[in-house]
């Protein structure tokens, strides 16, 4: 049984542990609010620009005009994998990338290439773990999140699916619900399919209008842009997902650091007490010994 001196230490040293997970909670409360905000900025920008594209790939002669939208025979896939650089965010990072690795199990030997784009450390470094085929890797990308970080990655993927290197580019991140329900997610990104879109846009009316310049020209701008705001605003929700997973966690932590406390503190009594105890009779049996 340990001694009163090691349970003091323990407790010491689990009051340490909750401080700090308390803080840590704190600090994700904050950062998930600020993604929060950031995910609910970004929603009308992204649905103005689906239903543009919806508008404009309406006739069947436009979906046949870029490359970003003609279907091929899938024969090399990558697949964008969004996790994070760090840990301490419970199961967040261990349900994406077992949703990644039990795609490429069943998928991989369909295909002639099979490859992986992974955007956060611990991704990475599964997958380089396991020797599963990484093409590139970005790492302390979810830190100071910005369109022109998300911009620069989106036009090597786009460049590289232009000359065919790849037939259909994929993306799997965890889709943002709440603090506490966060949902692995796969969607494909190229070629653009708005049937995968959801069902609130799949409803919006079909609005034809006058383009100038033509629907061709508008379209050359306008599907790059569309790919970069959907990449974009997976990482947007990836990143509130892995702040409220933190969040969460480190709650759950605080939690049990206060439930260990009393244990310890019951246990450090029970042997003070039972220290006191022995004392006492040590004392009366002098006593009685003097007699």
């Amino acid at each position: 049984m340990a001694t009163g001196k090691e349970l003091k230490r323990r407790i010491a040293s689990v009051k340490s542990s909750q401080q700090i997970t308390k803080a840590m909670k704190m600090v994700a409360a904050a950062r998930l609010r600020r993604s929060q905000e950031a995910v609910t900025r970004a929603r009308p920008f992204a649905a103005a620009i689906r239903q543009t594209v919806q508008n404009l790939i309406h006739n069947e002669e436009i979906r046949e005009y870029h490359t970003l939208l003609n279907k091929r025979d899938v024969k090399r896939v990558n697949v964008i994998l969004i996790t994070s650089d760090r840990g301490l965010c419970g199961g967040f990072n261990t349900a994406l990338i077992k949703k990644a690795e039990l795609m490429y199990r069943a998928e991989a030997s369909k295909y002639e290439k099979f490859e992986f784009t992974c955007i956060g450390k611990k991704g990475y470094e599964y997958m380089k773990l396991r020797k599963l085929p990484v093409a590139e890797y970005y790492t302390d990308f979810q830190k100071n999140l910005s369109y022109a970080k998300v911009q620069a990655v989106a036009n090597e993927v786009i460049d590289l699916y232009e000359k065919g290197e790849y037939d259909e580019i994929r993306v799997i991140y965890s889709e943002f619900r709440s603090a506490i329900s966060q949902v692995p997610t796969a969607l494909t990104l190229l070629p653009v399919d708005l049937a995968q879109e959801t069902e609130e846009s799949a409803k919006a009316p079909y609005v034809d209008f006058l383009y100038e310049p033509s629907r061709e020209r508008i379209l050359d701008e306008l599907l790059p842009r569309y790919f970069k705001a959907k990449l974009f605003r997976a990482l947007l929700e990836s990143a509130a997902s892995e702040n409220g997973a933190r969040m969460s966690a480190m709650d759950n932590a605080t939690k049990n650091a206060g439930e260990m406390i009393k244990k310890l503190t019951l246990a450090f009594n029970k042997v003070r007490q039972g220290g006191i105890t022995t004392e006492l009779l040590e004392i009366v049996s002098g006593a009685e010994a003097l007699k």
